[in-house]
């Protein structure tokens, strides 16, 4: 147990310094404040003795400095002449200090209150050390749920990916270009959490689609056309309604990740910033994905021509902003698609 002793009069801290010595203590002494500061935020300090009158910095704005300076809490007592009631009140509660002792002091009473602070210290840290622990517990627990959800998504959905016979990674890489994009944009880590979910939900509505229009090879009629739109509308009714978070970012992302920049998209013709942020992320890299990977109706695509096509389409079908983010991300996004396949 490390104590701090301060004291401007040297005979006070010599008596301090020979009954801890003796009670077995290990300690470590100061003249001043400002000194008693330096060590404490410099050592590993368990409790500190300190005087109220002392030049440069007294015991009260030392207890202040301690307390704001300090994660650690250390057991502080005042060691002082001053009996007024008003100044011992000033001590405990505006000062910080845990305990006092009046001077002279009998050597058993501070003995005493030393092992009242040397119990509260070590309960103290006890106390840390097991919400520590329990943090980490509940952190690897909440990861473990969030990844037993996670999974069970992306199993279910790509079952549906197999019925519109896509590539049974698709909705994994979806999520996973869609939280990179994310994290470029400047969203927070809770938000990333989410769209790496919520992204692989966009075709979820497909689920209502019959499979002589979805999984048709030649192409579609005006009408069959219309009929394949509908997966938006279903899709966000699927998800609609739900306080969760990430499900109501999964119900816009589903709902609008058809819509086009320039309001021409579909199904509620929204245009710039009324399209969800979260809906731009995935019509980027929805179409990147669609276009790089085989379809039951046309080959896959080389970058090369995946990008040239994207780019003709920035001003009018993507967010701006959002598209050069895209372009700075593709080397990460190659990497997505080669080990995601």
């Amino acid at each position: 147990m490390n104590i701090l002793a301060v004291d401007d009069e040297a005979i006070t801290l010599s008596i301090i310094k020979h009954y801890l010595k003796k009670w077995g203590y290990n300690i470590i002494t100061a003249v001043n404040g400002v000194e008693a500061l330096e060590k404490f935020l410099s050592q590993d300090i368990d409790i500190v003795l300190t005087d109220w009158l002392m030049p440069e910095l007294d015991g009260p704005g030392l207890i202040k400095e301690i307390r704001s300076n300090s994660k650690q809490h250390a057991y502080i007592i005042l060691v002082t002449s001053k009996r007024e009631p008003d100044d011992l009140v000033n001590a405990l509660s505006d000062a910080g200090a845990d305990d006092y002792i009046a001077k002279p002091f009998n050597p058993e009473e501070l003995r005493a209150r030393i092992s009242v602070g040397k119990r509260t210290v070590l309960l103290e840290r006890e106390l840390w050390k097991y919400n520590t622990d329990l943090k980490t517990i509940v952190r690897m627990q909440t990861g473990i749920i969030r990844k037993t959800q996670e999974e069970t998504i992306f199993r279910l959905l790509s079952a549906l990916d197999a019925r519109d016979k896509e590539t049974g990674g698709h909705v994994r890489r979806i999520g996973l270009y869609s939280s990179r994009l994310a994290k470029a944009a400047g969203w927070p880590q809770n938000k990333i959490d989410h769209i790496l979910v919520a992204a692989s939900m966009h075709d979820i509505g497909k689920i209502g689609i019959s499979d002589s229009i979805l999984c048709k090879k030649g192409n579609l009629t005006k009408a069959e056309f219309e009929i394949i739109k509908a997966h938006t509308i279903i899709g966000g009714r699927i998800l609609g309604d739900s306080k969760l978070p990430m499900l109501q970012m999964a119900h816009d992302i589903a709902l609008c990740h058809h819509e086009k920049w320039d309001g021409t998209g579909y199904p509620g013709g929204l245009a710039g910033d009324q399209i969800p942020e979260a809906a731009c992320i995935v019509a980027l890299v929805d179409v990147y994905d669609a276009l790089g990977q085989g379809r039951i109706y046309r080959e896959a695509l080389s970058e090369k021509e995946v990008v040239s096509m994207m780019y003709a389409d920035r001003e009018s079908h993507f967010n701006p902003d959002l598209f050069n983010l895209f372009i700075e991300l593709l080397p990460e996004f190659k990497e997505i698609a080669d080990n995601n396949l």
